[in-house]
């Protein structure tokens, strides 16, 4: 594999085609960098302004603002700005290169390739940055999230499989989240009925999790989606990070059909979600099946199969909506 070029500076030269393509220089190869420097997490990273304020940064080559922005006030003596940079782009450059064996593609907000339906996110819920493999095309075409209980009964799987089955009908890829239960039977499902998916990741995309879906993850690649996520490479799981990358797949999504959810469960994070970006939620019921009282409410109704051509209408009306768009003017229904 071309190895990316190395400098002092992190002075870029767009030197090998592949690493350009996919999103990998200088502000990216030193925002990895900097992601693996001790005491750098997640929300400092996203206190950088993303490839403004990190190109601001380089080029000002000035020790004490990096210390004062990346680090923690009182975090003690930091090198020059030789040994800094230095050390950055050797941090930086080791995790690149892993991303681009795999053809990983790293993509900043704003960047031109980023996804449409997560650029017109209210902006205090819009992602910084992306890590996505896969088909970048895919995330343009109007999709349905699919998602639920991690202990589905007999009957939450056949409704699983039924409504991505419907978005076959309605030609929508399907979003879902690579977690137990429902989201892998969802993923399992697309592929075996040759229906594009889009997997959003809770974790690193280097660490899917759990750590057996991992050949999953890559099947889907591989059948012409896509997996993303917005957390570090090799990051770990954690329960905050599944509740908040929920709004993601709601977002990406023109609607979302839940299956076996209760009021107070993960799979209400994306409901919440959806309801807060005015995506419609759409739930299905087995015909005689009983209704579990703690399930949670949702905007449209159907009766399965009594009401699959009334699903189906609705379904297309809905792709053929379009996506809400919430630029700045409107962020205060969102607070």
């Amino acid at each position: 594999m071309d190895q990316v070029v190395a400098t002092h500076e992190l002075e870029y030269q767009p030197a090998k085609a592949m690493s350009c393509e996919l999103g990998h220089d200088r502000e990216a190869i030193a925002f990895l960098g900097m992601s693996r420097l001790k005491g750098v997490g997640f929300q400092t990273l996203t206190g950088l302004g993303g490839r403004a304020g990190i190109s601001q940064l380089l080029d000002g080559r000035n020790v004490s603002e990096f210390a004062n922005r990346v680090f923690q006030p009182g975090a003690g003596k930091t090198a020059g700005w030789e040994d800094l940079s230095h050390k950055i782009w050797s941090l930086g450059q080791e995790v690149a290169q892993k991303l681009i064996a795999r053809r990983i593609r790293f993509i900043f907000a704003g960047d031109a390739r980023f996804p449409t339906a997560l650029a017109h996110m209210p902006e205090e819920l819009r992602p910084q940055w992306l890590f996505v493999a896969g088909d970048l095309e895919l995330l343009e075409r109007p999709s349905l999230a699919i998602v639920g209980t991690r202990d589905p009964t007999e009957n939450g799987e056949f409704l699983a499989r039924y409504a991505v089955s419907c978005a076959r009908e309605a030609e929508a890829p399907v979003v879902s989240g690579l977690a137990y239960g429902i989201d892998r039977l969802v993923h399992e499902w697309c592929l075996n009925i040759s229906l594009p998916t889009i997997s959003v990741l809770g974790t690193g995309i280097l660490a899917p999790y759990p750590a057996k879906h991992a050949p999953l993850s890559d099947a889907i690649v591989e059948a012409g989606g896509v997996v993303l996520t917005e957390y570090m490479p090799t990051q770990g799981p954690s329960g905050q990070q599944f509740v908040w990358r929920n709004r993601l797949q709601a977002a990406l999504a023109r609607a979302t059909i839940p299956v076996e959810w209760k009021k107070k469960s993960g799979t209400a994070h994306t409901v919440r979600f959806s309801r807060k970006m005015s995506r419609p939620v759409i739930g299905l019921i087995l015909d005689g099946a009983p209704r579990d009282p703690d399930a949670g409410e949702v905007d449209q109704q159907f009766i399965v199969p009594n009401d699959h051509s009334l699903l189906i209408d609705a379904l297309r009306k809905t792709l053929m909506a379009g996506a809400p768009i919430h630029d700045g003017q409107q962020a205060d229904l969102f607070g």
